[in-house]
């Protein structure tokens, strides 16, 4: 079931960033783990309150989440674990975060960092769908090493400050007192074991950095800004990490007859004053498909025309919005004589004033 991030923080969707501070920093010390020893509730109520905050406090994130109920790419699965939550909460309480105690954090080697490109696709590609391709240089494991960072048959050497296991106890002292805290080992990074012999090709690190090149499915009705997550696609963690995420960030270019306003789509067509006056019937291109125009007798400049569920499709829901074009009267310039002769004689049936003089002087006589 999804979660109302607004309502986890007791805040309405009008909230301002000062506001989603105030109510994160309140309830961040109400239902801190250390504040609730062994209430599995407050810890869950916690960790939701972070995860909240996380979202809303990054005005694109936020935008996203307002916009579609989500963010990162699907619906309320963006949250990155403990990482980006435990930065965010060191910010207010001085580094003591419940993600760094030891039921949070697992030692060993770290999971790769996620990578984000941006691509451009079409207004036709928004539309039809299709597939994209991009190039995008991450970290893969070390080929010579195996991802161990080791060279040869050597082997890592267990850590002996933090007795392999990555991590250490230390109090510290925060806004509720002094508190127990689980922190990383600095002496072997969290990993647990010393490499005693690097790998010459990585360093010791691991990976290597390589180009890779993926094909994805473009999701019809996207805009941009809009991201898709290809999970397990990022770089690779150092000394057998995990993998990290790629975010498909997309742009949606600008196109030369269309203008987008959600999912409706926008056209002025300019039409001869023949057209206007006595009405047609004319060949229309949309984005996929070929539509009859009716054009009534006696058409306005700036009337419109509507074609229903010719727009965007919806993202992530079903239909389509409307296509609108907007009527121009093209009025004729550079005439040919002919034609200024059957415009004059239009104007004298009419018994329409105009500049020309030949029509004057006919109208006299």
């Amino acid at each position: 079931m999804n979660v109302d991030l607004y309502e986890v923080l007791g805040l309405s969707r009008t909230a301002t960033q000062d506001e989603i501070k105030k109510a994160y920093r309140t309830l961040a010390r109400k239902y801190h783990p250390d504040a609730n020893p062994g209430d599995a509730e407050a810890e869950k109520r916690f960790k939701d309150v972070a995860q909240a905050y996380e979202v809303l406090s990054d005005d694109q994130k936020r935008q996203q989440y307002d916009q579609f109920g989500t963010f990162g790419g699907s619906p309320q699965s963006g949250f990155q674990g403990a990482g980006g939550i435990s930065d965010i909460f060191e910010a207010f309480f001085g580094g003591s975060s419940p993600f760094n105690n030891s039921s949070f954090r697992q030692s060993g080697p770290p999971r790769g960092s996620d990578a984000e490109v941006l691509v451009s696709v079409t207004l036709e590609e928004v539309v039809l769908g299709g597939e994209t391709s991009f190039e995008i240089e991450v970290s893969v494991p070390c080929e010579a090493c195996e991802a161990s960072g080791s060279r040869d048959e050597s082997v890592p050497e267990s850590c002996s400050r933090c007795e392999g296991r990555g991590v250490i106890q230390e109090v510290r002292q925060s806004l509720l007192g002094q508190m127990m805290s689980t922190v990383e080992c600095r002496a072997c990074l969290g990993y647990g074991s010393v490499i005693l012999d690097p790998c010459q090709i990585c360093n010791g690190m691991g990976v290597q950095r390589k180009k890779k090149r993926f094909t994805v499915g473009i999701p019809v009705g996207i805009t941009t800004g809009v991201t898709q997550r290809l999970s397990g696609m990022g770089h690779a963690g150092p000394r057998g990490g995990g993998i990290g995420d790629i975010h498909v960030r997309y742009q949606v270019a600008e196109h030369e007859r269309f203008e987008r306003v959600g999912d409706d789509l926008y056209e002025e067509l300019w039409i001869p004053v023949t057209q206007a006056a006595l009405g047609a019937t004319v060949e229309y291109l949309a984005i996929d498909s070929e539509e009859h125009l009716v054009i009534p007798a006696g058409t306005r400049t700036g009337e419109r025309i509507r074609f229903r569920g010719k727009g965007v499709p919806k993202l992530q829901r079903r239909g389509r919005g409307d296509l609108i074009v907007t009527i121009i009267v093209d009025t004729p310039v550079d005439l040919t004589k002919e034609e200024r002769k059957l415009l004059g004689e239009l104007a004298q049936i009419r018994d329409e004033k105009t500049s020309d003089k030949k029509s004057r002087n006919r109208k006299r006589h």
